[in-house]
This record gives structure tokens, sequence and C-alpha cells, in this order.
């Protein structure tokens, strides 16, 4: 933040050029970084343009298609190398996972023991999107991997009725195998099925069966591509395309009957031609290692195609390789290799003073980006304020960002951060619109606050209550809920936004087990104190509820509103009448929300009770705690 002579000494400044628009800002000691890169740069590029010219005269040209050629034997290697390195690792587990069961050392019939191997094997190979095993009866113990969520599924499902498990069950008794690619549609992507044998005593059990993504290697062979000045690829057979770059968002038109869009309607023009007649004296080079080349003439250019034909990774070959468009290519090539051999010289001076100034110039906003990127995963409270610089806007920079970051420290601690991250998530504020969900809103409140804090100075009560709300918002955000309120001595929280949870109804009686076993320990050291035991009262209601910003234009507040809210506070206000002497801790909830209970909950009735507001009765039960 600026110190009050440096307001005075711009608010100066501004004041000046308002009333002479022509004056010229006061030195401040601090050079422009514009004008410092603008001169560093263009020395350089003098320099170095000048010496290029110079000795260009003298520089042999070299023959482009073998640059050409060598370049893009380089990039298929890559590639090949690169799909390579993602489906053997599906192979390897498989392999694996197949021989300890074969020797008896897992047992898919313990489903304990075989989730805890599945989700283990599948955190070490994270391409493989799904693992698991399937016996000759096509039933299947799998783990799946839930990215968007972070967490594996374990899962046991009936695939007798799935084409690709009964395809692939049929064809692994004769060894390990890859499937065709095949699509899912419950999650819209396309993958690639690796099935290993698992047998026991010579006769076959089942088999180990690998999903393997195929998204990463459209993104892989374009960012390969772009480096490479060229167009890579990769075919399932001759007539289906499995990677590209126009296949990183998804394609549309797939299904289970075509999980690859058809190479002859795609949306590529130069790759759908591939297998038109070429001419064999334009074919520039003959196979090497199995890469072969042709060229054709394609739109008024020339387009070189290179790829190689790799078996053994389903029914049809892979075809890898890309394509260049050589005109644009031998230019670059040409330009690439002048520069090189006749700047060398001033390059490496060039490049030893673009070093030091480079390092000068990078280092505020190296510190810059690496506060950002802390702030963009919310880590607020572990960034330092950014240090002042020599350059004036770099020096700008710093001020604004230590102004924005004391600024963000006051937000997270009135803001749950749950509902930042979704805010940061939108585009505009506009995109938060309310809409109607089924969540579970939770009420606590201290039964005799007055009790309690008689007696207390105003500092005292203060940390009651806030030691108080510790122990409660650990408990209710251990459970992913939301604090909307501390109110008073009351707490009002609720689950099922921001995030939708199915199991809204079960966090949030957790969170009040785990509220009650925290007061209990608390009340402990309370009595060894001297103090008096704290009792608590807790409403749990599940029902719809309008969620979303409420408030006015310029003051919102991401809350939830309607008559499920209410419920639960009248249910919390019931324990008055129903527990008049007080009882540590009262849990009641309503039938709604008792009714999405598992068996591990134990419940009491409490009767059927008309609550304030409401003209008919409502069961309502109490959850009995294990705490004496």
């Amino acid at each position: 933040m600026q110190s009050a002579p440096d307001k005075a000494r711009h608010g100066s400044i501004v004041k000046k050029n308002l009333v002479n628009p022509d004056a010229v800002p006061r030195w401040h000691g601090r050079i422009p970084i514009t004008i410092t890169l603008a001169a560093a740069i263009g020395l350089l590029v003098l320099v170095t343009v000048g010496v290029v010219f110079g000795v260009g005269v003298w520089i042999a040209q070299k023959n482009t298609f073998d640059l050409l050629n060598l370049n893009a034997q380089q990039t298929v290697a890559a590639e090949v190398n690169q799909f390579e390195q993602h489906l053997r690792p599906s192979e390897n587990l498989t392999r694996f996972l197949a021989e300890r069961i074969s020797r008896g050392e897992v047992d898919p019939a313990n489903k304990e023991q075989f989730s805890r191997m599945l989700i283990g094997a599948l955190a070490g190979v994270q391409q493989v999107e799904v693992i698991g095993f399937i016996d000759t009866q096509l039933q299947s113990t799998s783990a799946r991997r839930e990215r968007e969520l972070g967490s594996v599924i374990v899962s046991n499902t009936d695939q007798s009725s799935d084409p690709v498990f009964q395809s692939l069950l049929g064809r692994v008794s004769e060894g390990a195998v890859w499937g065709p690619p095949a699509w899912r549609e419950e999650i819209q992507r396309s993958y690639l099925y690796r099935a290993h044998p698992v047998r026991r005593n010579g006769e076959l059990i089942g088999a180990m069966v690998a999903v393997t993504s195929i998204e990463g290697l459209s993104t892989f062979i374009s960012e390969h591509g772009i480096k490479s000045a060229g167009n890579s690829f990769i075919l399932y057979g001759r007539d289906e395309v499995l990677a590209h770059w126009l296949l990183i968002d998804g394609y549309p038109n797939r299904s289970s009957e075509y999980p690859l869009p058809s190479l002859s309607r795609f949306g590529d023009p130069v790759l759908a031609s591939i297998w038109q007649p070429a001419e064999p004296s334009r074919n520039p080079n003959k196979p090497v290692d199995g890469i072969q080349t042709h060229l054709l003439e394609l739109f008024n250019d020339s387009y070189v195609y290179v790829y190689r034909s790799l078996k053994g990774f389903g029914p049809e070959p892979m075809i890898i390789g890309a394509y260049f468009q050589a005109n644009n290519s031998v230019k670059e090539i040409r330009r690439m290799f002048a520069a090189l051999v006749a700047g060398i010289v001033a390059l490496l001076i060039s490049l030893i003073a673009a070093i030091i100034l480079g390092h000068r110039i990078a280092r505020p906003i190296v510190r810059f980006s690496a506060a950002a990127g802390q702030i963009r995963e919310l880590d607020v409270s572990q960034i330092e304020d950014l240090p002042g610089s020599m350059l004036r806007e770099l020096n700008d920079q710093s001020i604004a960002f230590n102004t924005m970051l004391r600024a963000l420290r006051w937000f997270e601690l009135y803001v749950p951060k749950k509902i930042v991250e979704r805010l940061i998530r939108q585009a505009d504020v506009r995109d938060t619109i309310s809409d109607a969900r089924e969540i579970t809103v939770m009420f606590t409140d201290i039964a005799g606050f007055t009790s309690v804090s008689e007696g207390m100075l105003a500092p005292e009560v203060a940390a009651f209550v806030n030691h108080h709300f510790s122990l409660l918002a650990d408990c209710i955000e251990a459970e992913e809920g939301t604090i909307d309120k501390f109110m008073g001595d009351a707490v009002m929280a609720f689950w099922g936004a921001p995030d939708e949870q199915t199991d809204s109804a079960e966090r949030a009686c957790r969170a009040a087990l785990a509220i009650a076993s925290t007061i209990h320990e608390d009340n402990k050291q309370r009595l060894a104190n001297g103090e008096q035991a704290v009792d608590i009262r807790i409403g749990i209601h599940t029902g719809m509820a309008t969620v979303g910003n409420i408030g006015a234009p310029g003051r919102l507040n991401y809350t939830v509103i309607g008559d499920t809210v209410n419920i639960g506070q009248r249910l919390e206000q019931l324990g008055k009448e129903i527990y008049p002497t007080h009882n540590k801790v009262s849990i009641l909830v309503s039938d709604k929300t008792a009714i999405k209970l598992s068996s591990a909950f134990t419940l009491a009735a409490a009767g059927n009770h008309k609550l304030k507001g409401r003209q008919d009765g409502m069961a309502v039960f109490e959850i009995v705690t294990d705490i004496a």
C-alpha cells in the first residue's frame, strides 16, 4: 500500500496533468519496462540481423527434403514412442495382476482385499481409467477413476449384456489381447481395452481388463505437431481417426457403432486425402525403419505424408504419422539453418546479454506468477507481499497486487472457501443464477446460553463463542458442508449446494454426531477448569429450497431460503419443548431426513409435533448418540 507521501506525490502529478496535458511527469527513479525491453530487443535484433545478412552470401544450401524427412521421421518416432508409453502400462498392469491371481496371492472373491488392490494399482497408472477382473460368467469387480471428483469408485457389475466384454472374454482364451476402440455412452468417450487371461490350475477363470483413455493422445500429438511444424495423427486401420488435434475436445456423432470418426468424413480434408494415389516419381524417399513417405498435390499446394504402421494394439494396425505443407517447411528450414550457421557468434553474444537482462526483468514477474498461482489455488494465507522493483510498471504491479492480497485476506474470513471456488469458476456474476435444489439444512443453538455466559466480560464472551463456533465449523466442513451464517450463539449450515451431494442427509447427520462427540470432549475440559458444561440443540431437515445469490445487485449473499430452512430452525427450537432441562446434545431430525438415513444411524421416535407456522403435524426423530 502507498504511504501518505507517495499518495500526495502521485496526486500532485495527476492534478498537474489535468491542468496542463503537455506537462512531463516528474522522474521517480524507476525505468519504464517498455523503454527497457524496446532498447534491449532492438539492439539484439540489430546485431543479429546485421551479422546474418553480412555473412549470408556464404551460406551453403542444403537438401530441404532431406531435412524435412529427418524432421518428419523424428516426429513419427516420438509419436510412436509416446503411443507405446501410453499403452504399455496397461499391458504390464493386467499381466502383473493376472499372475498374482493365478498364483493364489489374491482372491477376487475376497471383495475387500481385492478392491484395495485394484485401487492401489489404479493409483500408479494415470492413463488407465478402469482396472477390473471379469469372470467367465461376465461378472466384474472393477475400480474406476473419477477425475472430476478426485476419487476412485469400486463396483461389482453384471457385464453379461455388454458386447465389448463379451467379445474380449471370447478372444482372451487364446492369450492377452487389445480390443478395438469402444465407445462408452455413459461418459461420452472412446477407450481402448486390454484383456489378459487369468488361469488357475490350467483352467480359464476370467480376465484382468484395463480400460485406457485415448484422450491424452490427441493433446500430445497436437503439441508435438506444433513444435515440428506438422500436423500429427494416429489412424486405427486405414479408415478411422484415433488421435488428431480436432479430437482434443471430443468429436460429434460418435456412438457404440462408430466409436471413432471416419476418415472419409473427417474435418481435416488433407488427412482425409492420405490414401489418394501418388505418382511414384513424387515419392521423395523410400521407407526407412518402417517409416513411409509420399507426396500429394492438394488444394494448390504440396503435402508430404510421413507415417508408420504399428501392430499389436488391436485387431487393426495403428498408423502413426504426420503431414507437412512442403513449401512452408522448406522456407522455415532454410531460414532456420541460415540463421543458425551464419549468426552463431552474434547469437551467443546476444544470448549472454539476454540472459543477464532477462533475469533482472523476469525476477519480479516470476514472483508475481508464483503468487498468482497460489491465489488460483485460494492459498491466500501462505502468500507473502511482493517486493518493489526499479521498473515503474512492475513496482506499480507489486503495489496493486499487495493491496489486492490484503483485501483477499479479509475476504477469506467472511466468505466460505467452497463458495469462493465456485464463484471463481463462474465467468460472470450473472452465471450464478438461483435455482431449486434438494438440500439438508442444520441449525444449532446453545441451550441456556445466558446462564453459561453469565458473569463473563465482553471479550470473554467473544472468545467463548468463537471457540464454540470453531469446534462446530471443523465438524461441518469435515463433511463438506457450507456454513451459511453465525447468528448470536447459533449456526446455520447446509449440504447439497453449491455442489450437488446426493447423500446430503447422511453428511449432515454425521456432522451432528461429530459435533456431539466434540462438545462432549470439550465439556470434560470445561468441567476440569471449573466452568459450566455446554448443552446444544441441533435441528436437521431435508427438502427443496431456493439456492443461489440472494440480495441487492450490489450486495449478494450465497444462501438458501424457503420452507425447508424454516422447518430446520423449528426443529432446533422444538428441542426446548422435548428437553426443557437440557440434554447435553439433542439432535432432532424430520421424517424427510430420517427416511434418507442408512442403518448406520440409530433413531428414536420423538413423537408427532405441530411445528410453529405449520398446520400439519410432522413425525420427528432423535438421533441416538453413544455418549453417556
